[in-house]
């Protein structure tokens, strides 16, 4: 999905564990069954949650403006940038000096400018992330955790956070259930389990 230019946002689930890994006592540990999420693919446009896509979405057009007026404010510094560029490209033509100073000036106030929306947007985006996002979330890992307990999972990892930490090795692809999981969340009515699929 597109994000904006100036905003960073990154959403990592912690690995959900359905149940112990290990049994009580000194009998043999059952068989257990682990499967892979990959929390990456859940604002893909294509086989994503529909749900967080359409909430992403509704963001990136509430902070529209914010990112057009950045842009604006961003060609303008760069349009005073080349002027004294093209100032001081000739060496056969004497710089005006105070039209020069007088550019910089102005150049340096736009860029002060800049950092500052560009802060006051990313912690506006941050915060309405949590509020519009948040919640969704908070949804899925709780779908994962039904889906895992309805499937018989003992633990489901999320392939993207485990990635980003280099704790990968090697994994099994049929592990995956991504894909079926997403399937099984995109189903629910208003909140409410289908059918579970089995994996």
């Amino acid at each position: 999905m597109k994000r904006f230019a100036f905003l960073v946002f990154s959403l990592v689930f912690a690995a959900v564990i359905a149940v112990p890994v290990f049994g009580q006592g000194t009998a043999a540990p059952a068989q257990q069954k682990i499967g892979w999420i990959n929390s990456a693919a859940w604002g893909a446009e294509e086989g994503g949650i529909t749900k967080y896509i359409n909430a992403a979405k509704a963001l990136n057009t509430e902070f529209r403006p914010k990112q057009v007026a950045l842009e604006d404010l961003d060609k303008k510094i760069k349009a005073i940038a080349e002027d004294l560029r093209k100032m001081s490209s000739n060496p056969a033509v004497p710089v005006d000096q105070r039209a020069a100073a007088a550019k910089q000036a102005e150049g340096e106030k736009l860029q002060r400018e800049f950092e500052f929306m560009q802060k006051n947007a990313q912690a506006d985006f941050e915060r309405r992330s949590g509020e519009v996002l948040g919640p969704i979330e908070d949804e899925i890992n709780a779908s994962i955790r039904e889906y895992a307990k309805a499937n018989g999972y003992t633990i489901i990892l999320d392939l993207a956070a485990l990635a980003q930490t280099g704790a990968i090795l090697a994994f099994d692809p049929a592990a995956d259930i991504t894909k079926t999981f997403i399937a099984y969340f995109n189903g629910r009515a208003g909140g409410s389990a289908t059918r579970t699929p089995t994996r």
